[in-house]
Order: C-alpha cells, then structure tokens, then sequence
C-alpha cells in the first residue's frame, strides 16, 4: 500500500504509513510498514519476531481493565456492549491499517478489529504478520482459520482473545444481520 491512511496524509496527520507484505503460497512470510512521519520502520519475517527500528518489539498481555481496542464503526456499534462490562475502550483511530497494527505490535494498544471494515487484503498482510510475531493471536470470523485473505476477523494479546471467543457465538449473529 503506497500510503496507507491517504485522508491522514492529505490532511496532515501523522496517522498514515507506506506498507508491504510478501504471500508465498497463500502464506504471509515478510511484511515492512515505514511510519514515514515519525521515521519509525517495523519489519517482520515469519518465525523471526517483530521489529521497530531493528528493536524487537512484543503485545503486551496486560489485564483489560482499561485497555484499549481500535476498531471500526461496526464493531462500536454492534459489539461494545459485549465489552463495555470488562472496561475495553473501543476507539475509532483515525488514519491507516499499519498505524493501528504498529501500535497492537508494539504494545500500546491490546487489539484490533476488522469486522466489516471495507479493508482490502493489501491493508492488513503486513500488519497482521507484525502483530503475529509479536504475539498476537488473531481469530476468523469467515469460515475456517484465519488466512491472509480474511477480511472479517481480530486479533489482538491473549487475553483480548479470549474475551472474543467467549463472545464469538454473539458476533457472529451480528455479523449475519
């Protein structure tokens, strides 16, 4: 994706990036994403972790008790009385893909959603595998694993995981609506 997050970049926020994955047989093994406005370059090959700047960076699997999780409008409106009781802040980032994937990888945020998000499979391969090899864990809400070609799944910490799973048989009768 030449510019990730084209609104925030022509209106100048710094909530945009320049991103790239590389899919070999239906599997994502490299991505890069350049944060050009803050100089911030995070790479990743598969089984090889997560970088930023060539330090390595991991979730954080803290308690989500007033965590925070971006997602799109769909899920604010269909799923946050799902987590509203576990204090997981839902938020609506402004900008790109990569910008959200960059902060769940390195730790600022515990997830993210892509749950009728319109994205293309070009805005989530390279974030998705950061954020992996990081240590996110990611669940499919399409039918069978989650593949580089899924458009409707979260990933997020272990524990942000979880809460979605116990809540999984509701999103989906959410999504079929």
């Amino acid at each position: 994706d030449p510019i990730d997050g084209t609104s925030s970049f022509i209106h100048g926020l710094p909530y945009c990036t320049n991103m790239a994955g590389l899919v070999v047989d239906g599997e994502t093994v490299a991505s890069v994403i350049y944060q050009f406005p803050t100089d911030e370059l995070f790479t990743a090959i598969k089984g090889k972790g997560a970088y930023r700047n060539d330090e390595k960076i991991s979730i954080k699997n803290t308690e989500l008790n007033n965590s925070i999780v971006f997602s799109g409008s769909y899920a604010y409106k269909n799923i946050y009385h799902l987590l509203e009781p576990h204090h997981v802040g839902l938020y609506a980032p402004l900008g790109a893909s990569g910008y959200e994937f960059t902060r769940l990888a390195q730790g600022s945020i515990q997830g993210v959603t892509k749950l009728r998000c319109k994205s293309q499979v070009h805005d989530d391969v390279p974030g998705v595998l950061l954020a992996r090899e990081a240590g996110a864990q990611v669940i499919s809400f399409e039918d069978g694993p989650y593949k580089y070609d899924t458009l409707e799944f979260v990933i997020g910490s272990p524990n942000f995981i979880e809460l979605i799973e116990e809540h999984t048989p509701e999103i989906k009768l959410l999504l079929e609506k």
